[in-house]
């Protein structure tokens, strides 16, 4: 990171031009970057809230953004903007909705300047919006949904992890996830700048190469990542390349067991930590304890937070063990979705307010969390409740690849038909798809309907699978 007071001189006179801008919200498309951070304390300073945008989405879902949070003005960078540019981003360009950040620092004049030091030597405690950021969901079964959180949440939140994943000022975090994304907004983007943790930055999460010569270079010791970029990474690597790596924390999709032993073998010391966070949550749920992680668990629940398992078709609570709807409750999830039409997503239990996370799971004797799947990826076959994931979990042992994603799979219900595809980029027979589920003493329910061949699997700018864009393909 910067030097502390040349940051805190350009915050300031960043501050300066945004409170200039007639809006409460601001938007902010920037990667893993110093500027990126920057930004959003220029934004706080200005006492005004960060929009973050995802430059990744498809045109509809990136207008949506745009023209639901009312945002007037984007900050980001022109190499950044040049590197990513398409169709769509071009017409805001051309509309002027982008400002530069190389621009705002042009023909300052002395008095600003000087004026920006002074606060910087006492540095003025500022009136902020309550709201700390609005981030939007990743959009992979719907369009966004607007998501404001406040600083409260984002402070309690980081409270909760830092007590289950103890860092010291020894440790060095590798920031490459983009700060749209609610993990590297919350724990790669605020926390280093409340806690003083050394951050190391680079933009773009699908360069494992330069990734990879970044984490030898400078002795990284903490890495935060979705499995995928994970495995891309380890994949280049050789033995001792990542010796520096104590721990790496995984999350946003469940963990292959061929990507925990690849970490074993380059980091005998080190630790893969698997955890569970959604945006809504500011995000961290829960993480697995440095010193007792569970393999296939997510760990423990944050400490300020309660965790319940409730039956889909009651307000039972339900015993150790038992798979149902995963209920969690206050101080760092969110109040509310900005678009007042979204149905709310909490529910009166025991006289509080519980946020319904729409994923299902259980907890075990030592209250470790797990993760079942999420209750819009699963269908109703003869009366049961099918796992899209699971189906997907057990066909990707036999058929995946440790290298590359190379399946998925999607389902469709009509008229009270269900549908199961997987969607492969190699040629697969349905005939002996369907033989390994047997093999592998899948219930006779489930059973792949038809195999559709594609180039690559769609992913989004977090890494997950994009089944929106796959549901798209299916037809009865």
């Amino acid at each position: 990171m910067q030097n502390k007071k040349d940051f805190a001189i350009k915050a300031y006179l960043i501050s300066n031009y945004i409170k200039q801008i007639p809006w409460e919200y601001i938007g902010i498309m920037l990667p893993a970057v110093g500027s990126a951070s920057l930004m959003i304390m220029s934004t706080y300073l200005a006492n005004k809230t960060p929009v973050m945008f995802n430059w990744t989405l498809w045109k509809e879902g990136f207008d949506h953004c745009v023209n639901f949070s009312k945002v007037d003005k984007i900050l980001t960078s022109s190499d950044f903007y040049e590197n990513v540019k398409n169709d769509f981003l071009e017409e805001y360009a051309k509309a002027e909705k982008f400002v530069f950040v190389e621009d705002l620092l042009k023909d300052i004049s002395i008095g600003n300047k000087i004026q920006a030091l002074i606060k910087s030597l006492y540095m003025p405690i500022p009136r902020i919006s309550k709201q700390a950021v609005i981030l939007f969901t990743s959009g992979s079964e719907s369009l966004p949904k607007a998501v404001p959180l406040s600083h409260t949440n984002l402070i309690e939140d980081i409270k909760g992890a830092l007590e289950i994943f103890a860092l010291s000022d020894q440790d060095r975090l590798l920031w490459f996830l983009p700060p749209f994304h609610s993990f590297g907004f919350t724990i790669n983007t605020i926390m280093p700048l409340i806690s003083g943790l050394e951050m190391v930055y680079t933009p773009d999460p699908n360069d494992a190469k330069t990734i990879l010569e970044i984490i030898k270079h400078t002795k990284i010791t903490a890495i935060t990542a979705t499995p995928t970029f994970l495995k891309m990474i380890m994949n280049l690597a050789d033995m001792n390349d990542l010796s520096s790596v104590r721990y790496a924390v995984v999350g946003a999709e469940k963990c292959p067991q061929a990507v925990a032993d690849r970490f074993k073998e380059l980091c005998p010391k080190g630790k893969i930590l698997e955890g569970y966070g959604i945006t809504e949550c500011s995000p961290v749920v829960s993480i697995n304890p440095i010193d007792w992680p569970k393999l296939w668990s997510v760990g423990k629940v944050i400490w300020c937070l309660d965790c319940k398992i409730i039956g889909l078709d009651s307000q039972k609570e339900w015993a150790i063990g038992e798979q149902w709807m995963i209920y969690i409750e206050w101080p760092s999830i969110f109040e509310g979705y900005l678009d007042e039409k979204i149905e709310s997503p909490f529910e009166e239990i025991d006289g509080k307010e519980y946020y319904k996370t729409g994923d299902l799971g259980y907890l075990d004797k030592d209250w470790y969390l797990y993760i079942t799947g999420r209750l819009k990826r699963f269908i109703k076959i003869a009366g049961e409740m099918i796992s899209l994931p699971f189906v997907e979990w057990v066909l990707l042992e036999e058929f995946g690849d440790d290298k590359e994603l190379k399946i998925a799979i999607e389902a469709l219900e009509k008229d009270g038909n269900a549908k199961i595809v997987l969607f492969s980029i190699e040629h697969l027979e349905v005939e002996i798809v369907n033989d390994y589920l047997r093999k592998r003493w899948v219930s006779n329910l489930i059973k792949v309907s038809d195999i559709i061949k594609i180039a690559e699997i769609p992913v989004l700018g977090t890494g997950k699978t994009d089944y929106k864009e796959l549901k798209k393909l299916i037809s009865f």
